[in-house]
């Protein structure tokens, strides 16, 4: 069980430096375009990067069970997905 959690952490820590530098190149790229689209793919990356730190410390600090944790990190996911078609093809 130790070896799973060491993995899940260092998974998580992957995924908030991941998600860091896309809302950093994102963010960038906005203000050098001032393009509404790159805004929102930030704002995308951005929610589902949140997710995944709302999950791993609800986890680890609010002692939520895994199937808790789940839905709370799903629901950002879907959410970050949503911003990033809403970048691809909500906006002229």
């Amino acid at each position: 069980m130790e070896f799973e959690l060491l993995l899940l952490r260092i998974l998580k820590t992957l995924v908030v430096i991941l998600g860091s530098v896309l809302i950093y190149l994102s963010s960038k790229s906005y203000r050098k375009t001032k393009g509404k689209n790159m805004l929102f793919l930030a704002i995308g990356f951005a929610i589902m990067t949140i997710g995944s730190v709302l999950a791993g410390l609800s986890f680890e600090l609010l002692g939520l069970s895994l199937r808790q944790v789940s839905i709370v990190e799903t629901i950002m996911i879907v959410i970050g997905f949503m911003m990033l078609l809403y970048s691809v093809y909500g906006i002229d």
